[in-house]
């Protein structure tokens, strides 16, 4: 193969690439989100454990957090988010802090500590889906 086929070889790869359908970039973010979700559950049951009653009418913390594909308004747009669900207030009171309470900033830094792990499965993803739109494999 001379140089302008494998350039040429090389541009419907990158073409390929640049053109996701929003399913493949939904699939790709989603990978992500699964795990950021995972370690927010870990960090919220090591930081605030379920040790006391039922959890009321909404449950405990650490079993209200999930992810999902589309962004917070439920677009379709190849974004995927994840967090807490209908006692995402509880959470900010935690993390941040009240009046009352000091705040011990356990989703901030189960964010930042996540970080690299999201990316990995990300491009793990990533990798998958151009290996498929190339035919099975790289060329």
């Amino acid at each position: 193969m001379d140089m302008d086929e494998a350039l040429d070889e090389w541009l419907k790869q990158v073409s390929k690439a640049a053109q996701l359908s929003i399913k493949d970039q939904e699939k790709i973010t989603k990978s992500g989100a699964d795990v950021l979700a995972d370690k927010l559950q870990e960090a919220t049951k090591e930081k605030h454990p379920d040790t006391k009653g039922d959890g009321g009418k909404y449950g405990h913390l650490s079993e209200d957090i999930s992810s999902a594909t589309g962004d917070v308004d439920h677009d379709h747009n190849g974004k995927s988010t994840a967090g807490f669900g209908s006692k995402a207030f509880i959470a900010r009171f935690l993390n941040d802090g009240t009046k009352k309470i000091h705040g011990d900033h356990f989703v901030d830094n189960a964010r930042t500590d996540a970080k690299d792990a999201v990316f990995a499965a990300e491009a793990e993803e990533y990798k998958k889906i151009i290996a498929k739109l190339n035919g099975g494999g790289d060329k």
